[in-house]
């Protein structure tokens, strides 16, 4: 285990975290929880969470969770009765769906850099 401050790490999680801060993503970690964090590039804060083990435990998580990613049903869940963007979505329904394409592409992003490790 390595020590960052106070906190007990599992190596295979603070290569995680190297890799994903290296693309501008927050990582918080909670026993074998892992949120992970990032702004869109509209100004969303877009996030998900896995619960791993081992470093090939998170990238199979995480190819999961994009070959999962509905990026209307997302885009959906922004949007208000009128078909707006709410709750710092983009106002525009095209632009929301737009921003939740791009943060499915940051996701495998993240995806493709820790199948390198």
């Amino acid at each position: 285990m390595l020590e960052i401050g106070e906190i007990k790490m599992k190596p295979f999680i603070k290569k995680i975290i190297d890799i994903a801060e290296g693309l501008d993503w927050s990582v918080n970690v909670d026993d074998n929880e892992l949120t992970f964090s990032k702004y869109s590039p509209a100004g969303q804060d877009f996030n998900f969470c896995i619960t791993a083990n081992s470093l090939e435990e998170v990238k199979d998580k995480i190819k999961e969770y994009c070959e999962n990613f509905d990026v209307s049903e997302e885009a959906y869940a922004w949007l208000d009765e009128s078909g707006h963007g709410t709750n710092g979505a983009p106002y525009d329904m095209k632009d929301v769906y737009e921003d939740m394409e791009e943060c499915l592409d940051m996701t495998n992003e993240l995806l493709d850099n820790l199948r390198t490790e």
